[in-house]
């Protein structure tokens, strides 16, 4: 009879130990809201869940790089429109002092308003977007253009070379520009030194010159709009590619929830359950363990 209590003992011991385990488990995936807490709750489920959890930190980036690359544009694309506002005024400024009929007055005024839209697009050219030169190409730290102490600005010193950053597999924008393209292009020589030549002309009353000079500018103006257009496109893919971005990452997570998160409903019914065999179990033992000797010896 002894080796029949110690055998009930043991059984009642074994059967209250996984009415334990077995509620403990219900009450962290109640309180948790998962389903695997550690790799031997699901082997395989947890292999999926990290594949899942990589794609998501993947994708995030390429979001964080799309952010990123769209306020750079968008700064890019405010400084360009404002680069085609400036040409559009330097041409109506150089209009306005052109002609025999002009007076030195009118001209001087139209040399000073000149004088100050070649300023005002050095800077342009010159802008920087968090410590780097946007027209710079890929030498972002080097300005694009210099001003020497005589006041004439000097060649392009930046890359031709532009840069590029991945916004999603495949898929890369440009965010360093080659600012010689809008400055000069295939002309002879870079906007600055037409502006200087186009001021000449106009304080002297060059209006052969004016004319020149304007057509010049012109064709600033057309590479301007032209690299503006292009930005636009980049703009509009970096839109399109981060709202995808964001459905993917979205998409990743649900998948993820769906692997690792509890059903709660049945969680918490099989907490339920949990518990009553639990208590089932501890009373089991305990009449066990009140058996006396003496019930084995009647």
């Amino acid at each position: 009879m002894r080796v029949t209590f110690q055998s009930q003992f043991r059984d009642g011991t074994t059967a209250l130990q996984t009415a334990s385990d077995q509620l403990f488990e219900a009450q962290r995936q109640v309180s948790t809201g998962k389903r695997i807490n550690k790799v031997s709750d699901d082997p395989t489920g947890t292999a999926s869940a990290i594949a899942e959890r990589n794609g998501i930190a993947a994708t995030e980036q390429y979001v964080r790089a799309a952010d990123s690359v769209g306020s750079r544009l968008a700064v890019v694309d405010t400084v360009l429109s404002d680069i085609v506002d400036k040409l559009s005024r330097v041409q109506t400024a150089a209009l306005s002092g052109q002609g025999t009929n002009k007076t030195t007055v009118q001209r001087d005024a139209a040399v000073q308003e000149l004088r100050g839209l070649r300023t005002a697009l050095l800077d342009d050219m010159n802008t920087s977007f968090h410590g780097t030169y946007v027209f710079s190409g890929a030498s972002a730290t080097t300005p694009p253009f210099t001003q020497a102490g005589s006041g004439v600005v000097n060649a392009y010193a930046g890359s031709t070379t532009e840069s590029s950053v991945d916004v999603g597999d495949g898929r890369s924008v440009t965010v360093a520009f080659d600012g010689s393209v809008i400055a000069k292009g295939s002309a002879a020589t870079h906007i600055f030194d037409v502006m200087d030549a186009l001021i000449t002309a106009v304080s002297t009353g060059n209006d052969a010159g004016i004319t020149t000079g304007i057509a010049d500018v012109k064709d600033a103006f057309t590479r301007a709009t032209t690299a503006q257009s292009r930005l636009g496109n980049d703009l509009d893919q970096v839109g399109d590619q981060k709202a995808r971005l964001q459905q993917m990452v979205l998409a990743g997570t649900e998948r993820l929830s769906h692997i690792e998160d509890a059903d709660m409903s049945a969680a918490i019914t099989n907490m339920s359950k949990a518990d009553t065999a639990y208590k089932a179990a501890i009373g089991a033992v305990s009449s066990i363990t009140r058996t006396s000797l003496m019930d084995y010896l009647k």
